[in-house]
C-alpha cells in the first residue's frame, strides 16, 4: 500500500508538471493524489463506495486548499482525482468489444460508468455544499 501511494504521488506530480500547473500547487497535488489513492485502498468495501468516499475527501480537500493557496479549485481537483478515474475499466470495455465479448464489455462498461458517476456525484455534492455555505454567509447581516 505504501509503494502504491508513493507511485501515485509521483504520477500526480508528473501529470501536474506536464499540464503546467502552478508551481505552488505541484507538491500539494501530489499529496492530494496520494491521499485519494490511500483512501481508495483503505476503504475495504465495494469499489463504488471506495471511489465515492475518495472523491468526497479529494473534493473537500481541494476546496479548502484552493482557498488557502488562492488558486482555482480545478488546479487541485483535476490532478487529484486522476488516481481514482476508472481507466482500467475503460480499457477493459474496449478490449472486450474488440474480442466480440459483449457480456464482458457490458459488465466492464457498467463498472466504469458506476465509478465515474460516483466521482461526479461526490464532486457535485461538495460543490453544492460550498455554494450553499457561500449564500448563507452572503445573506448574513453585517454588524459593525
Amino acid at each position: 500500500m505504501i509503494m502504491q501511494c508513493i507511485f501515485a504521488f509521483c504520477a500526480i506530480i508528473s501529470f501536474s508538471v506536464i499540464n503546467e500547473a502552478p508551481k505552488k500547487c505541484l507538491f500539494i497535488n501530489g499529496v492530494l493524489g496520494m491521499a485519494g489513492w490511500a483512501v481508495y485502498l483503505y476503504i475495504d468495501r465495494t469499489m463504488l463506495t471506495a471511489t465515492f468516499v475518495s472523491g468526497l475527501v479529494l473534493a473537500v480537500a481541494s476546496h479548502i486548499l484552493a482557498r488557502i493557496l488562492k488558486t482555482p479549485v480545478t488546479t487541485m481537483l483535476i490532478p487529484a482525482i486522476l488516481t481514482i478515474v476508472p481507466g482500467a475499466g475503460m480499457y477493459q470495455t474496449v478490449y472486450n468489444l474488440f474480442l466480440s465479448d459483449m457480456d464482458g464489455a457490458l459488465s466492464s462498461l457498467v463498472y466504469t460508468i458506476g465509478a465515474a458517476g460516483a466521482i461526479a456525484i461526490a464532486i457535485f455534492l461538495v460543490d453544492a455544499f460550498v455554494v450553499a455555505i457561500k449564500k448563507i454567509v452572503k445573506k448574513r447581516p453585517q454588524t459593525d
